[in-house]
């Protein structure tokens, strides 16, 4: 369970998360809603234990991030895994060695035991037949099926999807869904999924973040969302709309 409470952070003097609250149950998904500069990324960084509040406080499964003296950051990072909009893969590594990364820097498997994770992995999203290709041999949604498996090779108890269908075509938007809706399925993870697309929320999480300029502006489910009657909620909902009627 990840708990937020009246969190509060600058960067450079700048206010950019004020009053964050929130709390997400372990077998909910939460998706983060709101235009580029909202705080999406810092909120999430602050989660991850990069960004130290002003004020507030962060709880991971019932530890204090910021204020526990004897938590190990790295027990934190072991607790997510990311999938970046760009799959952030190593083109001097085969598809393997990059799956494998975040299992070597551990340490806490041998040789065989990383080979068979990341085997499993890769076979989660369908990509058994990619160890040894390079990611110049990968087309776009390939990569972005190799960042996912590794995400899940770390074994996170929270995994992050950065903008997952930005910049693809439906085809191959509508094949990365698939993939993410049947690990939310499985419920092994609990997903946090930051988007401006609201075309498949309904996929990806029970709960809406929305922010606005660092500010929360909702926090419920999907239903309520839409029954909103902030004016900047509304007008994301309807351009987004509008948007993808067009498309």
């Amino acid at each position: 369970m990840i708990e937020v409470k009246n969190l509060y952070l600058s960067l450079n003097g700048q206010p950019v998360l004020q009053n964050i609250n929130f709390v997400l149950e372990d077998g909910n998904n939460m998706i983060i809603l709101g235009r580029s500069g909202a705080g999406k990324t810092v909120l999430i960084k602050t989660l991850m234990g990069f960004f130290p509040p002003d004020k507030g406080s962060v709880i991971v499964d019932g530890v204090d991030v910021y204020r526990d003296k004897d938590f190990h950051n790295s027990r934190l990072k072991h607790s997510f895994a990311m999938v970046f909009q760009n799959a952030a893969l190593l083109d001097s590594f085969t598809v393997s060695q990059n799956v494998a990364l975040s299992l070597y820097e551990r340490g806490e498997m041998d040789l065989s035991a990383i080979r068979e994770k990341v085997k499993q992995s890769l076979a989660v999203v369908g990509l058994e037949f990619a160890e040894n290709k390079y990611p110049s041999e990968l087309s776009g949604g390939m990569l972005k099926r190799v960042g996912i498996a590794r995400a899940l090779a770390y074994e996170p108890r929270y995994i992050i999807f950065d903008e997952p269908i930005s910049g693809l075509d439906p085809i191959t938007a509508s094949e990365i869904l698939y993939y993410i809706t049947q690990i939310i399925r499985k419920g092994q993870v609990t997903a946090i999924t930051i988007t401006h697309d609201i075309s498949n929320i309904y996929q990806l999480g029970d709960l809406i973040l929305f922010l606005e300029q660092g500010r929360q502006l909702y926090y419920g489910d999907l239903e309520g969302l839409y029954a909103s009657q902030d004016p900047i909620i509304q007008k994301f909902l309807n351009l987004n709309s509008n948007k993808n009627n067009k498309s």
